[in-house]
């Protein structure tokens, strides 16, 4: 049965000469893969920025209960980036959030409040004007609440302590490694509290950045299974002061 539906690509792997398997994330169907053919012929119209990670496709698309590899008869941009592909900065905070989203999303049945949330955030990224450095630890706390593992409570005198095992605030240090002090949990508790305008007027250190981030991605790797390393990191690190 053919289906139109608003995908954000993820991964893409070469399938014989001329042929690609997408990985994609869906309104409609959530985590799916797709086999495209005659797409990488001379005679080929579809364009290479349709498939780069994070592009925002329209999809028409054969999706069968029966099939573990869907296939795709038309493809074409809904949102094109105006700024993504060109800002340094933007580009490795994009390559970054989309190897948190292609290692942490699983499900393969339809979200449309996390496909929003990701549209969503893509597209604000990509109209920002202002600094970005804040956006991918707003990007992963926020994303955790649609996997179901969203930090509970808040940072109070009496519970000063993120224990990150747990995902909530407590009032002592664990007697695992997996927690955050009382001055990064403030900062977590500032970026939950802080809305989509406003997270990027808080001020951070490039050290404390780095401990804040290092701490979700343990966080994740705490609460999203085969999590693993993620690679993309060191040329975050780089790029973002």
């Amino acid at each position: 049965m053919i289906h139109k539906t608003l995908g954000i690509i993820l991964h893409t792997t070469k399938y014989s000469d001329t042929s690609l398997i997408i990985q994609a994330y869906t309104r409609n169907f959530g985590l799916q893969s797709y086999i495209i053919n005659d797409v990488r012929s001379k005679r080929s119209k579809n364009k290479a920025s349709l498939f780069q990670p994070l592009a925002i496709v329209n999809l028409v698309v054969s999706n069968t209960n029966k099939a573990k590899l869907q296939r795709i008869s038309e493809i074409s941009i809904h949102h094109p980036y105006i700024s993504i592909p060109y800002n340094v900065t933007k580009s490795a905070v994009a390559m970054f959030i989309n190897e948190i989203i292609y290692k942490a999303i699983k499900e393969d049945n339809g979200d449309e409040e996390l496909f929003e949330f990701l549209q969503n955030s893509l597209m604000l990224l990509d109209l920002k004007t202002d600094n970005c450095a804040n956006f991918h630890i707003y990007f992963m706390i926020h994303l955790s609440r649609y996997l179901g593992f969203y930090p509970q409570g808040k940072y109070t005198d009496s519970t000063s302590i993120f224990d990150l095992r747990e995902g909530s605030f407590v009032q002592n240090i664990t007697l695992h490694p997996h927690f955050l002090t009382a001055p990064d949990s403030i900062l977590l508790n500032n970026f939950i509290v802080a809305g989509s305008t406003n997270y990027e007027q808080l001020k951070l250190t490039k050290e404390q950045r780095k401990q804040l981030l290092m701490a979700l991605i343990t966080f994740y790797r705490l609460h999203v299974t085969s999590f693993g390393e993620i690679k993309s990191y060191s040329i975050l690190e780089e790029v973002v002061a």
